[in-house]
């Protein structure tokens, strides 16, 4: 008896065929996706350490320029210096009038101030000139714990924060004018308050998270009228925006209730970020388009984290905080605000700006430490 074989095309074979294929289809994808996991992925940021001018400096007072970012030195034989640095790699340097103690940025200029008195600083030639003298209001703030100035450039004129818990409008045509009253954003720092947060440290009384974007100004502050204005972190906020820097509506938002806190907020490409947390060891990072509508982006981290500080542009992210079991201080970079890389050692601080092109992270203790990002056009390792 002669046996035959079974024809290609009786079902059987094919069927048998057909399974083997998409056996050996399977395993080129999952080899593909085992080399995609495995594959070393470059980093979102390139990181270099800068030396920081010489001298005293006033840390305090550091801001963002278009192209690098400004700081002023303490107190010398020739008063107060300003100092810069661009991309160049070199800190220059010249001295300005009044002594002012603080800084803050406007496009590309900057605000130099101090309790009364201050200056609107253009570029010229090689270096920078007055263009407008300033006349601030009474009792207005100093900086504090924040890091956040208490005058801030917005649309056509300057918001300016005052202890009391008054905001005031200044432009240059008209007189300066309360745009916000105290107690509409919670009463002034001389009655004692009892907040249902519980961030792991609080500050003296500050200057409210606040941030313009493209289109309105956004700022935060306690739902309780019972804690003074602008108290570093706000208690479970509501958020106040302002098109005009004049007129201010408030709305209720997701973290207005659960012990939330929020120590600062920041924005980029229609994406708003707070950090903060829901009480001691639970640190949080939130977005939002609106500033009402927050969801939790928190990335991986230890708990046992602060949250004190985020900053944005167009180049990038970065959170600062400290890790209070091993006392040191640590941080997250983003491109997107979605993928977060935790800072390389040996990079850590507690200050950082960000400007157009880079990330600088700053570290005030011993002596002062300085590392520039710079992006690499990579996301990073998270996927």
């Amino acid at each position: 008896m002669v046996h035959v074989p079974p024809s290609d095309g009786e079902p059987g074979l094919q069927a048998r065929r057909s399974t083997a294929w998409w056996a050996i289809a399977l395993f080129v994808i999952a080899a593909a996706l085992l080399v995609l996991q495995t594959r070393p992925l470059a980093p979102a940021f390139e990181w270099s350490s800068i030396g920081p001018p010489p001298g005293p400096l006033n840390f305090d007072s550091i801001v963002a320029l278009d192209d690098g970012v400004a700081l002023l030195s303490g107190v010398t034989s020739r008063g107060v210096l300003l100092w810069w640095w661009d991309p160049s790699g070199t800190w220059q340097s010249q001295e300005l009038e009044d002594a002012p103690t603080q800084l803050a940025e406007a496009g590309d200029r900057l605000i130099a101030y101090r309790s009364r008195t201050g200056a609107i600083w253009g570029r010229i030639g090689g270096g920078w000139s007055p263009i407008r003298d300033l006349d601030l209001p009474a009792a207005t703030r100093a900086r504090r714990a924040s890091g956040r100035p208490s005058v801030l450039s917005a649309s056509d004129g300057l918001l300016v924060f005052s202890v009391t818990g008054d905001v005031w409008w200044l432009n240059a045509t008209e007189e300066p004018a309360r745009v916000v009253e105290s107690p509409a954003w919670g009463h002034g720092v001389e009655r004692p308050f009892t907040s249902a947060c519980r961030p792991p440290s609080r500050s003296s009384p500050d200057v409210p998270p606040l941030v313009v974007t493209d289109d309105r100004m956004l700022a935060m502050t306690s739902s309780n009228l019972d804690e003074p204005f602008g108290i570093w972190p706000v208690c479970e906020p509501v958020t106040w925006t302002s098109e005009n820097g004049r007129e201010w509506s408030m709305a209720t938002t997701t973290l207005s209730s659960g012990g939330v806190y929020v120590y600062d907020l920041a924005w980029r490409n229609g994406t708003l970020v707070a950090v903060g947390g829901r009480g001691i060891g639970r640190p949080s990072v939130w977005s939002s388009e609106n500033g009402v509508d927050w969801v939790d982006i928190t990335p991986s981290m230890p708990e046992a984290v602060d949250l004190y500080r985020i900053a944005a542009s167009p180049a990038g992210w970065v959170i600062l905080g400290r890790d209070s079991l091993e006392s040191r201080p640590v941080g997250w970079t983003s491109t997107d605000a979605t993928c977060w890389d935790r800072l390389p050692d040996p990079v850590r601080g507690g200050d950082a700006v960000v400007s157009e092109d880079h990330i600088l992270v700053m570290d005030r203790t011993g002596l002062p430490g300085m590392w520039l990002a710079s992006p690499t056009g990579s996301r990073g390792a998270c996927r």
